[in-house]
């Protein structure tokens, strides 16, 4: 499969572009503010160390750039699928990062960039499973992928060590036909308020 053939995806609200050098200062700006409160940051931290941990990333994973659309497009986020195995059929989809500013606005970026990624690899890859794995803590982003159908696959219990604490890590999946009868329903009824016209 050649995933440069998926460089940019066109969405109603976003498109999805693969990430370049770049775009290393603005994902260093997302991580360090409010939005990414709760990802790991790997000791001295920089936008030259984003520059090189973008240059190392595996030929089975592509990061997203998240550019709304509209009179002056922007970007407003990140997302990336990892881990595909095509013998195994399957891939995570997960480093879903918003802009701070749109942390308590609603807006459809986020839900968008989920549709885009799910529906690309489970039914234009015809993929079995996409899996990820979201810390406990973030109990709204929880709640959103259980009432869209994820399913919770299990605990991992003080897995991760942020702010000086353990942390859980629950570990969720789908499987194609709930993204097509439940999740894809679901997140397009969600994104339907965003119409504005």
């Amino acid at each position: 499969m050649d995933l440069n053939k998926y460089n940019l995806i066109e969405g109603k609200f976003i498109d999805l572009r693969v990430t370049n050098e770049d775009d290393a200062e603005d994902i260093y700006r997302w991580r360090t503010s409010d939005s990414g409160n709760f990802l790991n940051q790997p000791e001295n931290y920089s936008i030259e160390f984003q520059k090189a941990w973008m240059k190392s990333r595996s030929q089975k994973e592509i990061n997203y750039i998240i550019l709304s659309k509209g009179f002056l497009p922007e970007k407003v986020g990140m997302i990336a699928i990892v881990d595909i195995d095509q013998q195994n059929r399957k891939a995570e989809v997960g480093r879903l990062l918003l802009d701070a500013k749109y942390l308590n606005v609603s807006t459809p970026f986020g839900l968008e960039a989920l549709k885009l990624t799910y529906n690309l690899v489970l039914n234009e890859w015809k993929f079995n499973k996409i899996y990820g794995s979201i810390l406990a803590q973030h109990t709204k982003l929880i709640k959103l992928q259980m009432y869209l159908g994820m399913e919770e696959e299990g605990i991992l219990h003080k897995h991760l060590f942020l702010h000086n604490q353990y942390l859980d890590l629950h570990l969720f999946a789908i499987f194609t036909d709930t993204l097509n009868s439940r999740y894809l329903p679901r997140i397009n009824l969600l994104l339907r308020s965003f119409n504005f016209a």
